[in-house]
């Protein structure tokens, strides 16, 4: 194998996990904006201003047609829920900043050192971004409590 068939093979490859990666962080965001009913931009809409919590709990309710004492019954339950759920995105962000920590690492002999650079500002910010968004969402969480 020629030394430029294989440096495009080697191109084309960290092209291929690259996208794969940007990929599972666009779906992953884009579940949890379904999931914690946030639709458009930061804060607009009743559901953003009641929290993800009111927002689940109010959708069950209003599926079910509960009435009051199915509510009261309801809402520990509920509530427990998404406390789990809460905890396991905690696991499933710490388990995607491990794996791309370990792109980087497979990527680095790959890639120059200008284009490293790139790619730890993108993901760096991206994280940062994330982890911003995570705590901005326990703040107002906290508020409706």
């Amino acid at each position: 194998m020629t030394p430029e068939r294989r440096k495009a093979l080697l191109t084309m490859g960290a092209t291929l996990v690259i996208g794969i990666a940007i990929g599972a962080l666009v779906t992953g965001l884009l579940a949890r904006q379904f999931y914690h009913g946030r639709g458009g931009k930061r804060g607009e809409g009743r559901e953003m201003r009641e929290g993800r919590r009111g927002t689940l709990t109010d959708k069950i309710f209003k599926i079910v047609k509960a009435d009051a004492s199915q509510k009261k019954a309801m809402q520990p339950i509920i509530d427990q829920t998404i406390s789990r759920l809460d905890d396991i995105e905690d696991k499933s962000n710490q388990d995607a900043y491990a794996q791309l920590d370990s792109l980087k690492v497979k990527l680095r002999p790959i890639l120059a050192s200008d284009q490293m650079e790139k790619l730890d500002k993108f993901l760096s910010a991206k994280r940062k971004s994330h982890e911003e968004e995570e705590k901005r969402e326990r703040e107002e969480e906290h508020e409706h409590h």
